[in-house]
């Protein structure tokens, strides 16, 4: 009796852990965040091949341990904005460019792949070759300030990037 009154009461517990664990009918999955190389994917908003755009290329990480490549930052900042059947994205990360690289020369070459809220922004660049509003990106506050000061552009937050590919001032273009 003793028993079979304790495995009830594990199942239940079980049951109440299990069945309490998600409210939005997905099931958890254990997913690794990290950024992986960029292979021969496609770019999920535009259907670009993403290894043949110009760094800083994106890519998002969800809690169902799919990954999407960008070729663009403003074509990922769309994708986030809108919800994903993948569920919530657990990782977001961007190509930071080098330093000492100049943006107006093309280069497809993988590059450091950094979290979007550790890297920094350069808008209101000019940039051929990019798919919508350019955007320098880059791993120190310095390199950003002075890839600004060098290019005449404004060094911003991935919260404020956000913000300016979404609600674009009707001066400026509109990210693809």
């Amino acid at each position: 009796m003793k028993t079979s009154s304790l495995i009830l009461l594990l199942c239940i517990s079980l049951v109440q852990v299990l069945g309490c664990s998600r409210t939005d009918g997905q099931a958890e999955v254990a997913v690794e965040v990290v950024a992986v190389p960029i292979g021969l994917t496609e770019c999920k908003a535009c259907g670009m091949v993403v290894r043949e755009q110009p760094a800083p290329r994106m890519q998002v990480v969800h809690r169902d341990g799919s990954h999407f490549h960008f070729c663009s930052v403003g074509d990922s900042v769309h994708y986030l904005a809108d919800q994903s059947a993948h569920g919530k994205a657990v990782g977001v990360f961007v190509e930071v460019l080098r330093a000492s690289e100049d943006p107006q020369i093309i280069d497809v070459d993988e590059h450091e792949w950094v979290e979007v809220e550790q890297a920094f922004y350069v808008t209101d660049v000019p940039r051929r070759g990019v798919m919508g509003s350019p955007v320098l990106v880059y791993r120190s506050k310095s390199e950003a300030d002075d890839a600004a000061k060098r290019y005449e552009g404004t060094v911003k937050t991935w919260s404020e990037v956000k913000t300016v590919i979404l609600h674009p001032e009707p001066n400026q273009s509109a990210a693809h």
